[in-house]
């Protein structure tokens, strides 16, 4: 299985040196997910409320199926 990561948190823009204990979600459950990492739960609380209204640093497209973690 592959994971591609998203290390911008989509809501603030901010690049994340540390992500270690970090809120994410994953998105697709093919061979091909993508790892999406955020400041803060609430901001990932807000990203899961509208994915495709957040524009991602590294990736141009939202995969669909999302898993908060």
């Amino acid at each position: 299985m592959t994971y591609r990561i998203e290390t911008t948190d989509p809501i603030t823009g901010k690049s994340l040196d540390q992500l270690m204990d970090m809120p994410y979600v994953i998105e697709g459950n093919d061979e091909d997910s993508l790892i999406i990492y955020f400041e803060s739960e609430q901001n990932r609380d807000l990203y899961l409320e509208n994915p495709a209204g957040h524009k991602l640093e590294h990736y141009g497209e939202h995969r669909g199926t999302t898993q908060n973690q």
